[in-house]
């Protein structure tokens, strides 16, 4: 009988045509195949003749030098990995069963590390926390009270298998709700006047970018390498579903002069520092709450503060600087001179202030002035629109207010190349609109000529 010979490893390694192979082990253990791809490289197989049929299992590339983190093979490395398929298929009862054994463990691998949709929402809400990004806290509290604590069975769920039909069911139930906080026994159906449509549209647009953060991170090796999951979300599920509507009608009016003017002379009742923070927001013209209340004690100079601006889609946060005018100074005096808290802006020493917190003087505000006939309802909301309105009317032009209010700033130029901070045209546009504003304060301002538009009418007239 035939002696089975091994192959050298000038015959290995210099494959360009055809099979090489040699036995493995004792006989009846199968074959080291090598065979030539149209790449160049040569795949290495253990082969077995199974109930008439060859069946293969890959090893591996042959190589000389083996390359770290690949799944390149000696040829010694390449005779051991055959060595060990052909024990554990003795093992195993066979090659066949060795295979369905071998495909089953990788399903079951795969399966573990399939994130659920439950998963999926905290690697997004992670995400934009540990980017800085100013909406990550306030996305975390909409998933948890509109998600996570009343669908448990679909946050165990595969990310994958997550259908239109299940974000249509969360969406549904948001929709017949009540609202919370709105009064003992408030169980008022969803309206615009509510809110909760707004709400519901809020959580369809959040829900629709985690999953297409799950699909861009799917791939991701950092990714698995710390969250150890993956989430194989190959179609968005919420992209087909339609805007709520009715959502985004709350009240976006711009209060009149005489009303601005009667609540900058409400704020100079309040104590300290509710006073200064509130007046700051306004003289700083209308600015995000979250953004400015947020900056610390380092983001205070002489002549200007900076804030981080993380809103929206970008990976990293904007130095947005602001200029400090004299009249800034004077109002941002008692919190600089008492630094209550880790910022000028805080109600304590141990956090810097609330959103929630500095919105509540503003509706509480709103509420005192219209039970006393003296303005309409409002919130800040109506004040940051106000601010924008009124600016307008001054002359301030589109640009300057843009960069100082931190708006999006679109075109390749305006996003990588113009560096310039607009310092000169923000100093002397807040300078003209504090002097405004001391005005209206006074009762002094003529506000005759000035028309006020809802954000809806503009969008309106723009159509």
């Amino acid at each position: 009988m035939a002696k089975r010979n091994r192959l050298t490893e000038m015959e290995a390694y210099s494959i360009k045509k055809g099979r090489k192979s040699e036995p493995v082990g004792a006989r009846g253990k199968g074959t080291l195949l090598l065979e030539p791809k149209a790449a160049g490289t040569i795949a290495g197989y253990y082969r077995e003749r199974v109930d008439g049929s060859d069946k293969r299992v890959y090893l591996g590339s042959l190589s000389k030098k083996p390359r770290p983190s690949t799944d390149e093979k000696s040829l010694d490395e390449m005779r051991l990995a055959a060595l060990q398929v052909a024990t554990a298929a003795i093992e195993a009862g066979g090659l066949a069963a060795y295979i369905s054994q071998s495909e089953a463990r990788r399903k079951a691998a795969t399966e573990s590390r399939a994130g659920t949709f439950g998963e999926l929402l905290d690697s997004y809400t992670d995400n934009l926390i540990q980017s800085g990004k100013v909406s990550g806290t306030r996305t975390r509290s909409l998933f948890k009270c509109h998600v996570v604590d009343h669908h448990p069975d679909l946050l165990a769920r595969p990310a994958s298998v997550i259908r239109p039909e299940d974000i249509q069911f969360i969406l549904s139930e948001v929709l017949n709700r009540a609202p919370k906080g709105r009064g003992k026994g408030n169980t008022a159906r969803a309206e615009c006047s509510n809110g909760m449509r707004t709400v519901c549209d809020n959580l369809r647009l959040s829900l629709q970018a985690a999953f297409s953060y799950a699909a861009k991170a799917h791939l991701s090796p950092e990714r698995l390498a710390a969250a150890g999951k993956t989430f194989a979300v190959s179609v968005n599920p919420v992209r087909d579903i339609p805007a709520i509507r009715g959502a985004r009608q709350a009240n976006t009016e711009s209060l009149t002069p005489d009303e601005l003017g009667e609540l900058l002379r409400y704020l100079e009742t309040l104590s300290e520092p509710r006073r200064s923070i509130a007046n700051a927001l306004i003289y700083f013209g209308g600015q995000r709450i979250a953004q400015l209340c947020a900056i610390p004690w380092s983001a205070v100079g002489e002549s200007t503060i900076s804030v981080l601006d993380s809103k929206g889609k970008k990976d990293k946060a904007w130095e947005h600087i602001l200029p400090i005018t004299p009249r800034l100074a004077e109002i941002l005096e008692p919190l600089t001179t008492q630094r209550i808290g880790p910022g000028p802006f805080a109600f304590t020493g141990r956090v810097t202030a609330a959103s929630g917190t500095v919105i509540q003087i503003f509706t509480d505000a709103g509420r005192h002035l219209s039970a006393e006939g003296r303005t309409r309802p409002f919130t800040y909301r109506n004040v940051r629109v106000s601010a924008e309105t009124l600016m307008a009317h001054l002359g301030i032009g589109t640009e300057v207010r843009a960069w100082l209010l931190s708006h999006g700033r679109s075109g390749v130029q305006a996003k990588h190349y113009d560096r310039y901070a607009y310092l000169p045209e923000k100093r002397a546009a807040l300078e003209r609109w504090g002097n405004y504003l001391d005005d209206l304060a006074k009762g002094k301002a003529n506000s005759g000529n000035v028309v006020l538009l809802s954000r809806r009418s503009k969008q309106s007239d723009e159509r």
